[in-house]
């Protein structure tokens, strides 16, 4: 590697990973690279997101090297860039001559820096070989407007995860598929063990409209800007059995406040029994609570096997102003080859790549008996019907932060749950007014 630049940044990969995860391309995008080596010259600057220290230096620089080596005339300069500081810094790089030439960005990022103009259209560069060599929801995640602006790179993807001691004592087997299922397998495990068992993830809101689409399973919670979901009898079921389980103590109080962070803790000092999360989810777990981890198992989400699930994307795009094209291309491919994202999944260890060919590996195919083992094959089995579900729109902190608000009063039972539809209707329709997107999903 002729040059390494890192930014020392605060954070973690679980901070990175939970914006999401992973992209690849194909080998013969690194034969094509092959080729024409000595062709392309010049410097070539790749920004990564929140991913410094090792062991990501390594493989960066290694992969930096073998770049380098196929094109002995380019310059590879990698700098880490905190995420939460991606999309400003190159939002303000485009407005002087300091331009990165391939960039590390979510969709949201992605989508909102392709709408000003900021991002080179890779519909015609990419050949349609090297696309299909990429899981399709995971590249139509780099798509604004009908143009291709990024590849995708890493993934993550949620899992049912569970506790299989408490399971046992329930004399469940495995995890239900209905909503109906979630409340009657939860009833039996709290009443086995005398504490909640089922904690919803909230966060911001967002994990609960994923869940209002996957419950839709199909049918648009939005259409050209009008919430369509109020007489939505799966998502009102979920309203109604969630409130119910509240009620009930199956669902424990900790849930209104709705982090990942706070069920983790619970589901760790054994007060909970059944969530949803990444297979990130599980890294405190194992250091924390090793019997629990011990104990710990996985399966599909808590809906119809047949629903969408949302994958979180990380992909790579290129800034329009980029000063070596053919280079950040080249580049743009090689990183995500079905090669290099197997082995930064091998790296992660909590990631899934986007490349169909790297998710054949045994790593995946048969990756062991362990907890995150069978976790990672769970989540490798969903990305066959994931996509983001919930796409990039103008007013998605009104949208979220009306979701959280409305479902945390409505476990409550503050309101009833068909209320509490009408009310969120109303808000995300107000949301839509103002932003004036026309936008379905």
């Amino acid at each position: 590697m002729k040059k390494y630049m890192k930014k020392v940044i605060a954070g973690s990969i679980i901070t990175a990973l939970s914006f999401s995860l992973v992209a690849c391309g194909n080998d013969k995008a690194k034969d094509d690279g092959e080729k024409k080596s000595g062709e392309l010259s010049g410097k070539v600057t790749l920004w990564t997101a929140s991913l410094a220290g090792e062991p990501f230096d390594s493989y960066f620089k290694d992969l930096e090297k073998e770049f380098e080596d196929l094109h002995p005339g380019v310059d590879v300069v990698i700098q880490d860039i905190p995420q939460n500081e991606m999309e400003q810094k190159v939002l303000t790089s485009l407005t002087g001559s300091d331009v990165p030439d391939v960039v590390n960005l979510n969709p949201h990022y992605m989508s909102n820096i392709a709408a000003q103009g900021g991002l080179l259209d890779l519909s015609s560069v990419i050949s349609d070989e090297v696309k299909a060599s990429y899981v399709e929801g995971p590249l139509k995640s780099g798509e604004y407007d009908g143009k291709l602006y990024a590849l995708p790179w890493y993934l993550t993807t949620t899992v049912g995860w569970f506790n299989n001691d408490h399971f046992s004592a329930a004399g469940v087997t495995e995890l239900p598929t209905t909503t109906q299922g979630l409340y009657e397998t939860a009833k039996k495990v709290t009443d086995a063990t005398g504490k909640p068992s089922y904690y919803p993830v909230i966060n911001d809101g967002n994990v609960i409209m994923e869940k209002m689409v996957s419950l839709a399973n199909g049918e648009p919670i939005v259409k050209e800007g009008k919430a369509n979901f109020v007489d939505n009898s799966a998502i009102l079921e979920y309203f109604e059995l969630t409130q119910k389980m509240y009620s009930e103590g199956i669902i424990p109080q900790e849930a209104a406040e709705g982090s990942i962070k706070t069920g983790q803790e619970l589901y760790m000092a054994g007060g909970i029994s059944i969530l949803e999360g990444g297979v990130t989810f599980l890294g405190p777990v194992e250091s924390g609570a090793p019997d629990v981890y011990k104990a710990s198992k996985a399966g599909q989400p808590l809906n119809d096997p047949n629903a969408p699930v949302n994958v979180a994307v990380m992909n790579f795009a290129i800034p329009a102003k980029t000063k070596n094209k053919e280079a950040a291309v080249e580049l743009i491919k090689f990183v995500t080859n079905a090669e290099n994202q197997l082995e930064f999944a091998k790296v992660a260890g909590t990631v899934l790549p986007s490349t169909n060919e790297s998710l054949k590996d045994d790593y995946f195919a048969n990756p062991g008996d362990s907890p995150k083992a069978l976790g990672m094959m769970e989540a490798s089995k969903s990305l066959e019907r994931a996509k983001v579900l919930i796409p990039p729109t103008e007013n998605s902190a009104d949208l979220r932060l009306a979701t959280k608000d409305i479902f945390i009063k409505n476990l409550q039972g503050k309101v009833t749950p068909k209320e509490a539809l009408e009310e969120l209707a109303a808000e995300w329709n107000k949301a839509f007014e103002k932003s004036g997107e026309k936008v379905t999903f």
